[in-house]
């Protein structure tokens, strides 16, 4: 990252303003930045699209947060930042959110069987990291809650 470039949040015209360029030119900046990772881009659509720029390259996160928080009404803060390489799904976060086990990620968690597709996935990793008693628990304490599908009768 160029030494002259102060992080913080811009748009683009305030940023082109900032380091003197025209408009052109500090989106393709701003492009080449977020390609090395240092600038996170939020916003767009009917919003102000917003650039954070920061001094170190950011990796993405793509775990367990990122899901609970796209499917829950119940919003998580991240207790730590959760990288997963390959495929993670619904039911791998159900397990995680099992595995991490507050009062609030359990809450958040609940609403995840909402998007269970392969209930065979989800008993086979809980079997594997032996918690299927906490998955069937948490399961019928959400449907009490929550409006579910029900869970096929060979995994109760």
């Amino acid at each position: 990252m160029h030494n002259h470039m102060k992080q913080g949040k811009y748009t683009v015209e305030t940023f082109a303003r900032k380091q003197n360029l025209s408009r052109q030119s500090a989106i393709n900046t701003l492009s080449r930045l977020k390609k090395r990772g240092y600038v996170h881009v939020s916003g767009g659509g009917s919003q102000l699209r917003i650039y954070q720029i920061s001094k170190l390259p950011q990796q993405p996160t793509n775990g367990f947060y990122d899901i609970a928080n796209r499917y829950s009404t119940e919003k998580l803060f991240p207790l730590f930042q959760h990288r997963v390489i390959g495929r993670y799904t619904i039911e791998h976060a159900i397990i995680d959110g099992i595995r991490i086990g507050d009062a609030r990620t359990l809450e958040a968690t609940m609403h995840l069987f909402r998007h269970v597709t392969n209930w065979k996935r989800l008993m086979d990793l809980a079997k594997k990291h032996r918690c299927a008693s906490e998955v069937q628990r948490l399961y019928k304490k959400a449907r009490d809650t929550i409006k579910l599908r029900r869970m096929p009768e060979r995994y109760k």
